[in-house]
């Protein structure tokens, strides 16, 4: 049987692997798993409760970037950006750049890498310079301590569960340079157009065949064999019935009324959606008068609610239904409590819709076939950040000419739209199946995502031909 590592760098893994089936299908069939990782040690403990079975640990130790490094990653990242805005058409691809914002330090390395990847010339530059940097990464202290490491837990193949990670390239050689075999794990629908792939490994784990394409238009050099559809654990969880309360249960535990119907406001992170609360009031303005509606609110998880507060002040009817997340001092603190993953499922199975702006919660309602609503206007006419760029971004464009969501463009439209979402959902959205199905693909399918994972990894262990 076969050993192997999953490297959890941050807390983005530990929902889609520690908490879903897939340890404990591994375990089942006869294999060893060891965590590789960064994160709060009662986090492994709490996935232990969940899948049944304790993995071995590994503590996955922090470096700082050699600067060499970090000037060829970002130089070779604004070059990709550059480049991926080109063969789009779609100049809202370079919105990933940093901002020039902080210390004189890093502005001037940001100046700089944009100096040097606009001298980048053509896509063999750009895979030359990214040649010298993975070359350079051998050269550090962390691919040193990270060869120690494997030498010593000895895996037959590792799983990055997160590839925007700068930090799990090093690991990444060093498994390479010991001929371990590993695996990426694509994170999100809207990673691959933005640059952030500072890795490379011998094969890749994608959730659709939309997403394969992509990776293969923005990287040519990855051969087709080497990816593999495997869905995404995240939405294994919500072909899980036995975990839907009844409606009266869900009503009772978050002080809901029960017959009324449910509308779920969705809030975003600070950079995606500054004006959010603005955004909040405006919803709560319009549905203030529907007395057969409940407005219900959740913010971002790795964000708290206080720029919220005042609107959940002058609407008190707004029920807040914060995510069941524990919060640090430090970032490896903050992550998902197992709880929050039946909090969201119950959530989006019971509300009839969600609003927010171009979130990614509106695939999680859509599975459960309800409409999502995106409002799709700016508060002022000269405001910096617009919505404009966040529909343009090259994500949205998977949409295409479908009708996969609902559109308020205009405080005046909210209750209209949301009431038409609420009396004839049928009719509004109507193509919002099979935008989720484009995005997330083998997730429609039988076979969960987790056990596809494991038969991916299981396969690339036993060095077996690969099903992709």
């Amino acid at each position: 049987m076969s050993k192997i590592c999953f490297l959890i760098p941050d807390g983005v893994g530990i929902r889609n692997y520690l908490y879903s089936d897939i340890i404990r299908q591994l375990y089942e069939s006869g294999h060893e798993v060891v965590i590789w990782h960064a994160l709060a040690s009662q986090v492994v403990e709490l996935s232990a409760k969940v899948s049944g079975y304790l993995p071995q640990q590994k503590t996955f130790k922090g470096f700082k970037e050699d600067l060499t490094v970090q000037i060829l990653r970002e130089s070779s990242t604004y070059a990709r950006l550059v480049h991926n805005a080109g063969i789009t058409d779609n100049p809202t691809i370079m919105l990933n750049w940093h901002e020039r914002k902080g210390p004189l330090k890093r502005k001037a390395l940001i100046r700089l890498s944009e100096f040097l990847g606009k001298r980048i010339k053509g896509y063999e530059g750009i895979l030359n310079t990214e040649k010298i940097y993975f070359s350079r990464l051998s050269k550090t202290p962390a691919y040193k301590q990270y060869l120690s490491d494997l030498k010593d837990m000895n895996p037959d193949v590792i799983l990055c569960t997160h590839q925007r990670f700068p930090g799990a390239a090093f690991a990444m050689e060093a498994a390479k340079a010991l001929k371990i075999p590993t695996v990426a794990s694509i994170f999100s629908w809207d990673n691959l157009p933005k640059a952030r792939l500072p890795l490379r490994t011998d094969f890749y784990s994608v959730w659709s065949e939309h997403m394969k394409s992509e990776l293969q238009f923005y990287y040519p050099e990855i051969e087709g064999n080497q990816i593999s559809i495997t869905g995404t654990p995240q939405f294994d969880f919500y072909k899980n019935m036995r975990s839907i309360q009844t409606r009266e249960d869900f009503a009772r535990e978050h002080g809901l009324d029960s017959k009324k119907k449910w509308v779920c406001f969705s809030g975003c992170d600070i950079k995606t959606s500054p004006f959010d609360a603005a955004y909040l009031r405006d919803v709560a303005n319009a549905l203030d008068e529907e007395d057969d509606v409940q407005l219900l609110f959740r913010q971002v998880p790795v964000e708290s609610a206080d720029r919220y507060a005042d609107v959940l002040k002058d609407f008190p009817k707004i029920v807040h239904l914060p995510p069941k997340w524990n919060k640090g001092k430090h970032w490896n603190e903050f992550y998902p409590l197992p709880e929050d993953i039946h909090h969201l499922v119950n959530l989006s199975y019971h509300c009839a819709t969600v609003v927010n702006i171009g979130s990614t919660m509106a695939l999680d309602f859509s599975w459960f076939d309800s409409p999502g609503l995106y409002l799709n206007y700016d508060h002022t006419a000269d405001q910096e950040w617009t919505v404009r760029d966040i529909y343009n971004f090259q994500h949205f464009k998977s949409m295409g000419t479908w009708d996969a969501i609902v559109w308020a463009n205009g405080t005046e439209e909210i209750k209209e739209k949301v009431r038409a979402i609420l009396d004839h959902p049928d009719q509004m959205a109507k193509d919002r199946k099979k935008w989720m199905n484009r995005i997330i693909g083998a997730e429609s399918q039988n076979q969960s995502a987790a056990s596809n994972l494991a038969k991916l990894l299981v396969d690339v262990a036993n060095k077996e031909s690969i099903q992709v």
